[in-house]
């Protein structure tokens, strides 16, 4: 069989992608689409093209994962496999692992980062179609008897929400409830920070928090806020009811005046050497592991 032609200074690597293209498609063996770009401005890399300035949002229906072990969560997960762009090596890598309707399109790292827009080393990204929005009554009917959720009412940074994510997913929380100011869970940023978490942990995007934390509390969930404030209950001396939702604040002004009137309790982390405060998403592992670790009080 001809070798198809390569372009002028492509490597040994990218070479044998194009052999290996060529091969499968006069063979027609099963498996994904292999598929060798040679074009930054392919169209079918449209999802991919100049991320940082047109990161995909709520309304393109799309989202990016960003590394191998984002990209590979994805694939583990039940959102839809829209394509992958990797470079050679990490093609070879994935193709057996997912759809042979899925295409794999294979770039020479110098034309990937030309495509994405920034420097990019770890040498795979995945594009994953979003789920229809979920609703919270849905998940309240599965809410087993001792139960933690988390929610942000205003967390706009994308690398705290990210890391809350994280953490909300380590702790075994059953879900995350967000307000309509907070930061895209979906974001390639927010994904590549929670390590792919978002994939797997229920994750409300509530059009109407007001509305869905009165359905938490009707579903007898404890509302507690988390605070700074010296006369709220310490984090060490609280037992926690069996089932709970932690209410962290913003990154700037905390939890707005709202939020706090709803809380049945306030807990702050006492802080020492003139540390007035700690990060979001550092103070929601403390608070996290406490809560998850602590046995039910169920007398309070």
């Amino acid at each position: 069989m001809p070798r198809i032609a390569a372009p002028k200074g492509v490597g040994s690597l990218f070479r044998l992608v194009i052999d290996y293209v060529a091969t499968r498609f006069t063979k027609k063996t099963p498996g994904p689409m292999l598929i060798a770009v040679t074009d930054a401005d392919d169209p079918r890399l449209g999802p991919y093209r100049d991320l940082p300035r047109r990161n995909l949002t709520r309304q393109s229906g799309l989202f990016i994962a960003e590394g191998e072990k984002v990209a590979e969560r994805l694939i583990a997960s039940d959102f839809e496999l829209e394509s992958i762009l990797a470079e050679p090596e990490f093609a070879f890598k994935y193709e057996p692992l997912i759809s042979k309707a899925t295409p794999i399109y294979v770039a020479p790292r110098d034309l990937l980062m030309k495509t994405i827009g920034f420097r990019f080393h770890r040498g795979v990204l995945a594009c994953g179609r979003r789920k229809p929005a979920r609703r919270l009554g849905e998940l309240l009917a599965k809410l087993s008897s001792r139960a933690t959720l988390v929610v942000c009412p205003d967390v706009q940074d994308p690398t705290n929400l990210g890391s809350i994510i994280r953490s909300t997913a380590a702790f075994g929380c059953f879900a995350l409830v967000l307000g309509p100011k907070c930061a895209d869970p979906f974001s390639r940023r927010v994904l590549r920070v929670s390590m792919g978490a978002a994939l797997h942990l229920p994750i409300i995007e509530s059009a109407n928090l007001a509305a869905d934390v009165q359905r938490l509390i009707d579903a007898d969930c404890e509302l507690i806020a988390a605070v700074l404030d010296q006369t709220a209950e310490p984090l060490a001396a609280v037992r926690r009811n069996p089932r709970m939702a932690l209410l962290l604040g913003s990154e700037g002004h905390g939890l707005s005046e709202e939020w706090l009137q709803l809380a049945h309790r306030r807990v702050t982390i006492p802080m020492q050497l003139g540390i007035d405060s700690l990060n979001v998403a550092i103070a929601a592992a403390v608070l996290l592991y406490h809560f998850c670790q602590t046995p039910a009080d169920r007398n309070h």
